[in-house]
């Protein structure tokens, strides 16, 4: 048998709350990994909360938002709800990938410690950026006692290590990939996307994310009226769902910008490249951002970014410098400002943005990154 290959894969079960529809970063980077992981021998499997759109999921129901639910004793009984769903599939892993937080992530967890399984743990943002030691000290020790530890960003790890003593050794960085779906069109395919759209306007603004107050759209909407000054006809399309739609649709009729906004709801993958490649700008002005994948998706589609100076923001601009410009956070007045000097330039992203898109974050890239980490973690060689 040729080195470094198994007599069967490697088994490994990726545990998380959300699967695609939901289109959360703890969503789509399991799917991602799993989709390049059987042309290196790896065998990708799930246990999450229904709904899911993948298939070998082990579904576990969610514990609930009743007032039994949120007892002590209601937590007990889901817990053990999730583990007698989850057991017979952690027991024939070899590798157990948890992402995120929550009590499916603890409880799968449990039984890894209990069969001997090694933890492989990803972490994203909220999981880290909000920790409390006190109300999250289980979470923190199941972060702390993981074979391994995977951060989104190095602003994230950074964070996690000399604020929470949460980056015991080991821990990496492994940034999210792009998938292959979020391409940049000739000018010509651009052209004729924006006419499909019905995109008319002389300059067409795109953001992404869920429509949540970090999210800073806020911000956005309140930068609109200066960019109009200088683009009459300036179109913002905003794409995502959330708890703030009602608040910010409230906020575009006393701008009186409803002429200038689109609210467009959440778009499939398979549907948003197009959406990216027709804009002129990609904007995102996050309040907090530990890495922003959306960022990379619209500079492989050609479209040059505005971020805010997050984290998450800065890492991407110092991996992509021609193509990434930085402004403060929540400052309206600079964001328009900012906006309106980088849509002057009127291109698409470079070809050095493009080359290293293509050779550190593919899909490939970043499911061999994985692939390395789940081997040196596992028994089985």
């Amino acid at each position: 048998m040729p080195k470094n290959q198994h007599a069967t894969p490697l088994r490994v079960t990726m545990v998380t709350p959300h699967l695609p529809p939901t289109q959360a970063a703890n969503a789509l980077l399991p799917v991602v990994i799993a989709s390049a992981l059987d042309s290196v021998e790896i065998q990708a499997r799930f246990i999450t909360h229904p709904p899911a759109e993948v298939p070998e999921v082990c579904f576990v129901s969610q514990r609930g938002r009743g007032l039994w639910a949120r007892t002590p004793m209601g937590g007990v009984t889901a817990a053990i709800r999730i583990a007698l769903l989850a057991v017979t599939q952690i027991a024939a892993s070899d590798v157990v990938h948890l992402h995120g937080n929550g009590l499916l992530v603890e409880v799968a967890n449990w039984l890894a410690v209990r069969f001997g399984k090694p933890r492989v743990i990803t972490l994203y943002g909220t999981d880290i950026w909000h920790h409390d030691p006190v109300r999250h000290r289980q979470f923190g020790q199941v972060v702390r006692q993981a074979t391994t530890r995977v951060f989104y960003s190095q602003g994230l790890l950074d964070f996690a290590r000399d604020q929470l003593d949460l980056a015991v050794d080991p821990s990496e960085v492994i940034h999210a990939p792009v998938a292959p779906s979020f391409h940049e069109p000739s000018v010509d395919e651009r052209r004729t996307l924006r006419a499909e759209l019905g995109l008319h306007a002389s300059l067409v603004l795109l953001t992404v994310k869920r429509l949540h107050p970090v999210a800073g759209y806020e911000d956005l909407l309140r930068a609109m009226p200066a960019i109009c000054v200088r683009y009459p006809d300036a179109q913002l399309l905003i794409v995502g769902e959330g708890e703030s739609r009602f608040a910010l649709e409230t906020l575009v009729r006393e701008l009186q910008l409803s002429d200038h906004i689109q609210f467009l709801g959440s778009i499939p993958n398979g549907e948003l490249w197009r959406y990216y490649a027709s804009a002129d700008l990609f904007v995102l002005p996050s309040r907090l951002e530990s890495w922003g994948t959306v960022m990379l998706e619209a500079l492989a589609c050609g479209t040059p970014v505005v971020a805010t100076d997050t984290a998450g923001g800065s890492e991407v601009a110092a991996n992509f410098p021609d193509d990434v410009q930085l402004t403060l956070r929540e400052h309206p007045e600079v964001l328009a400002s900012t906006v309106i000097a980088a849509a002057e330039s009127r291109r698409q992203t470079s070809q050095a943005t493009q080359s290293r898109l293509l050779s550190e974050f593919s899909v490939e890239a970043c499911a061999a990154h994985y692939a390395s980490v789940y081997r040196s973690v596992s028994k089985k060689l």
